[in-house]
């Protein structure tokens, strides 16, 4: 079983291994997830492009059809391979489409040499993944009585990976389809259909957006309560503003993961639009929280705390053959303490603070604890990098330990992780992220020699 909370560059929408997804029998899945940690600094961190001539849209005229919702922000067209995609795009926002594309390939790998088979944690043999995915959403709100801002989005995933535990392998699937309405002038926000509950909760990014975050060590928590990630789930949530926007609540239900962890989910929801997973019930989650964007008056300040509730029956380690209902907390805090320029307000330091706890009896992990210090814009002539330090602490649940221990193995208590990761904005829709981490219990089920791992990634935007 693998802890393997290393310090990846983000994946997505690829699967990282950076985390661990419990089974019945104390089995882990390597996933990713992190949270988003700051507003869409990547409309801002770019220079301003203006593809249109006048009277023609420009690149800032499409982003207003990228796909909404999630609480990881997609990159601005304007800082893609090709702002009007070879012509393609005016076509389409004439007529109120949007397609937008991205391809990530990375390579992860302990320094330390400790290769072995079968592999037990991300790394230990030099991990390829690749992931292809295409966005494409349509303009509701055009047919007159899907009301303002609504939006259709249709998204499709290619993921491949040579480390066959960690969840995505070889896999072409729907990763969302979905519905998102506004009312209220956008007060109230509502969306249904098919996606994953991390992306619109917990998020998945720190920083600045989906094709530049370096991320820090990130927190499983809310997937090992089942809140599906990488594979959609039919489901709901809404999410209300005050009238200032700062302070909102964000409400959702959906169909639990597979008590059997993402590996048995994914495997039994191959196309990403299965209505149920045998031996799932639903799933709650609400997060409130306070939210205010960086601007020349203001540095951003994100904090929130979110409760989940599943009603699906994971086995309870503290009673052998008996299973109860799962349940998890999470709390996070992000703020800008440092901003040196007034003229370019997202540039600076911010520092993340996070901690999540689970059900001892039906999880592997029973809480954790991470910081992060990571700035945006670290050099006033690189406005597109990032850089993160982070550290994360895992304690494994107690329960899990005794379990364990009777099926003849030597668990570990916890596991640690410090990271150091950097975002270069190599070329405009081109960005390469290095992470190095050094993981304390690599490996759960057994004391393990500690892990160095180097991950190294690139990123294209189309």
């Amino acid at each position: 079983m693998s802890a393997n909370a290393d310090a990846r560059a983000d994946d997505e929408p690829a699967a990282a291994a950076g985390s661990s997804k419990a089974g019945p029998q104390g089995e882990a899945v390597a996933t990713a997830t992190g949270d988003v940690a700051s507003v869409d600094a990547t409309q801002q961190v770019v220079p301003s492009l203006d593809h249109g001539m006048r009277g023609q849209p420009s690149c800032h005229n499409y982003d207003e059809f990228v796909s909404r919702g999630s609480e990881a922000p997609i990159i601005t067209t304007c800082e893609t391979l090709s702002p009007d995609l070879l012509g393609l795009r005016p076509k389409l926002y004439d007529n109120g489409w949007m397609f937008m594309g991205f391809y990530s390939a990375s390579e992860t790998y302990d320094l330390r040499g400790q290769e072995r088979r079968p592999q037990m944690y991300n790394g230990q043999r030099p991990s390829y993944s690749g992931t292809l995915v295409t966005i494409t959403t349509y303009d509701l709100s055009r047919l007159g009585w899907w009301g303002q801002k609504s939006q259709l989005t249709f998204e499709a995933n290619s993921w491949r990976t040579t480390y066959r535990d960690a969840g995505l392998n070889d896999d072409l699937a729907v990763s969302q389809l979905s519905v998102q309405q506004e009312f209220a002038k956008g007060r109230v926000r509502i969306q249904y259909g098919y996606y994953g509950m991390m992306g619109q909760f917990v998020g998945l990014f720190l920083g600045a957006s989906t094709a530049s975050s370096a991320l820090g060590p990130s927190s499983i928590i809310p997937n090992l309560a089942g809140m599906a990630g990488f594979k959609p789930v039919p489901g709901f949530d809404i999410r209300l503003y005050s009238k200032d926007g700062r302070f909102y609540d964000h409400f959702g239900v959906a169909r639990s993961q597979s008590p059997d962890g993402f590996l048995a989910d994914s495997k039994a929801n191959p196309s990403g639009l299965k209505w149920s997973v045998e031996g799932t019930k639903p799933i709650y989650v609400n997060e409130i929280g306070y939210r205010v964007a960086s601007s020349a008056d203001t540095r951003m300040t994100w904090i929130r705390q979110g409760s989940i509730y599943n009603r699906t029956l994971y086995n309870d380690f503290s009673k052998p053959g008996q299973k109860g209902q799962n349940h998890a907390y999470y709390v996070v805090a992000d703020y800008q303490f440092a901003q040196p320029d007034k003229d370019v307000p997202y540039r600076g330091w911010y520092f993340n603070l996070k901690g999540n706890y689970a059900a001892a009896e039906h999880n592997i992990f029973s809480s954790d604890y991470a910081v992060t210090l990571y700035s945006l814009a670290p050099f006033a002539k690189r406005p597109g990098d990032m850089v993160s330090i982070g550290y994360t602490r895992n304690e494994v649940s107690k329960d899990a330990v005794k379990y364990l221990r009777s099926l003849g193995m030597d668990p570990v208590r916890f596991s640690t992780s410090a990271s150091l990761s950097y975002a270069l904005r190599a070329a405009r829709g081109i960005y390469w992220v290095n992470s190095l981490s050094y993981t304390r219990n690599p490996v759960i089920t057994q004391p393990h020699p500690d892990a160095m791992n180097l991950a190294t990634q690139l990123t294209f935007s189309f």
